[in-house]
């Protein structure tokens, strides 16, 4: 890769391998399941899964989203207890279930689908209203895996407001999970990376921490809340992109798209090869986004196109040159395009050059 003329993600597995230990001792005796899903928040599934599998955290395991992403990991040598987390088809329940799989039943109805040998867990919708069977049809579900041979592995549900600090509805849905009689020897597990720091009643068994494992807080609230307990995690990657262009022009000028960004001064515009099919959303160019350029930050300057983005670095001492590198702060994009930084990362796509250390 030449850094000169492409974006890349440096990514250091030093510090994610320690915010999951961070995590981990904060939940023990609950057991950590990272999540790992939608290539590690965009992180790297393999890397990111090979550096947890290894890191010797007791009782660690992984959680994907879809049999692909267990059947890679599987691939690459990742022993690990392994789950996956979203609907399976037919065909991949028998190959996952050889290959030591843990897979998630997320509707009543699938009960039926799994044959002796599958180790599932059972699903509860309490109150998110997107995956998982009912309540009152939870002990019927659990009687049909025991009677066709189908470990039950665990009890579960997610939650739907822990970021916001809604002990209330978060209670609730706690109380109606714990409702259901688990079988023995079953993990119950409801708690995502919010409630797993903030609230120790929902640990249970086993918590599944995502966006936190990555060094993000949940929400700014999750943060501010648990800064007297000193939790701490810190972003694992860094997303960078080259100056490949300057331009000095005269008042009046006009930059990208739209002509939305007019010059009232004689300036100085830096183009940088990164846009909206680099994970770079085009709404964040109307938001008031700036990347670092050494000590100085710069705005954004007009939209955000497919594959660029302008920046005035009209104000940034020593002046900007080509082959300088500008940093992008994933909180700040997220905060610029309107979303939050869960999706950011996610969308980060795999062509991203990801160099890690």
């Amino acid at each position: 890769m030449d850094p000169k003329t492409r974006p890349w993600l440096a990514i250091s597995l030093n510090t994610l391998v320690a915010n999951a230990r961070a995590l981990a001792a904060r939940v023990a005796p609950s057991a950590l399941c990272a999540v790992v899903k939608s290539n590690a928040y965009g992180h790297g599934l393999v890397p990111v899964g090979k550096a947890l599998s290894e890191a010797d955290i007791a009782g660690l395991g992984l959680g994907v989203f879809t049999p692909s992403e267990a059947f890679e990991l599987r691939e690459a040598g990742v022993a690990a207890p392994l789950i996956v987390l979203g609907p399976q088809d037919d065909a991949d329940i028998e190959r996952l279930s050889r290959l030591g799989v843990e897979l998630a039943l997320t509707d009543d109805l699938d009960a039926g689908r799994y044959r002796k040998g599958a180790a599932v867990h059972v699903k509860i919708d309490t109150g998110v209203g997107r995956f998982g069977g009912t309540s009152s049809g939870a002990l019927k579900t659990i009687e049909l895996c025991e009677s066709a041979g189908v470990r039950v592995a665990g009890l579960y549900s997610h939650l739907a407001n822990a970021e916001d600090l809604d002990e209330r509805f978060t209670a609730s849905q706690l109380e109606r999970l714990l409702a259901v009689r688990a079988p023995a020897g079953a993990l119950r597990h409801i708690a995502a990376s919010a409630a797993a720091i903030m609230w120790p009643a929902t640990r249970l068994d086993m918590v599944r921490c995502g966006i936190a494992l990555y060094g993000y807080w949940p929400s700014e609230a999750v943060r501010a809340a648990d800064s007297a307990r000193g939790l701490t995690i810190e972003h694992a990657l860094r997303w960078f992109a080259p100056v490949v262009q300057v331009r000095d022009v005269p008042e009046g000028t006009t930059v990208g798209y739209g002509c939305e960004f007019i010059a009232r001064r004689p300036s100085t515009i830096a183009v940088l090869p990164l846009g909206y099919a680099d994970g770079l959303a085009r709404a964040a160019g109307r938001g008031g986004l700036s990347v670092r350029l050494g000590d100085a930050t710069a705005p954004v300057a007009g939209r955000i196109c497919m594959n660029a983005c302008m920046v005035d670095v009209t104000d940034v001492r020593p002046r900007v040159a080509r082959g300088d590198v500008a940093e992008l702060d994933i909180d700040d994009v997220a905060q610029a395009a309107g979303t939050i930084a869960y999706e950011v990362l996610a969308r980060l796509p795999e062509s991203l050059d990801r160099i890690y250390t």
